[in-house]
């Protein structure tokens, strides 16, 4: 029997990254296409199997993590959170794709301009994460300083969400307001939740000695 090839974490952890933007970058597209009532809604199942993807990924990365024990510079538990976060991050963006997949009406023309602004930050969230990620791993000061970004750009996303969210209440039609209010939060929760990973890794690196 042949015997099972073990990859290094590195080259699981890149992979992982890859596919999440992959998925990331197609779901943003999706949603311009849609303010342009052009979207395919075939199209988000691409997004839906690229968080089915990061999971057999993660599984590996797992796997990898718990028989090499190799962790530096943090140990082992803070490796598995991080990844467990970022898989999060994944189930929300697929969560939202799904529910985008349901949503019956096209979008109104007063909407559009704040919900691709929103699509936008959150994409540029979503690839700030990354590149935290990567940093982590042997600039510490870059990387502490990139969860500030994050967090600054979380705080743009809101006052977009906000603003959005006061035009689409004025709505007389209860059945489109409550489900178009319920697009623009899921879509805002990812920023959301990846300031808490941002929080996170920041605390990972005040724990830390410098590197």
């Amino acid at each position: 029997m042949k015997k099972k090839t073990i990859r290094n974490i590195e080259e699981v952890s890149n992979e992982y990254y890859i596919e999440f933007m992959k998925g990331a970058k197609l779901m943003h597209q999706l949603c311009i296409d849609f303010t342009k009532q052009k979207l395919n809604k075939n199209n988000l199942n691409t997004v839906i199997e690229c968080e089915s993807h990061c999971d057999r990924i993660k599984e590996e990365y797992i796997e990898i993590l718990f028989k090499s024990k190799r962790a530096l510079p943090f140990l082992v538990e803070d490796r598995y959170k991080i990844i467990t976060y970022v898989d999060q991050v994944l189930g929300r963006i697929e969560y939202f794709s799904r529910f985008l997949k349901i949503y019956p009406f096209n979008l109104d023309k007063d909407y559009i301009k704040q919900f691709k602004e929103l699509s936008d930050i959150i994409l540029t969230i979503i690839e700030e994460l990354v590149k935290t990620l990567h940093l982590i791993e042997n600039n510490f000061d870059e990387a502490f300083k990139k969860t500030y970004t994050i967090q600054t750009q979380r705080r743009d996303a809101r006052k977009i969400r906000f603003s959005l969210l006061e035009n689409i209440y004025k709505n007389s039609d209860a059945n489109k307001l409550f489900l178009t209010s319920e697009l623009v939060n899921n879509l805002y929760h990812i920023a959301g939740f990846i300031e808490d990973i941002a929080d996170y890794l920041r605390g990972l690196i005040i724990k830390y000695p410098s590197r």
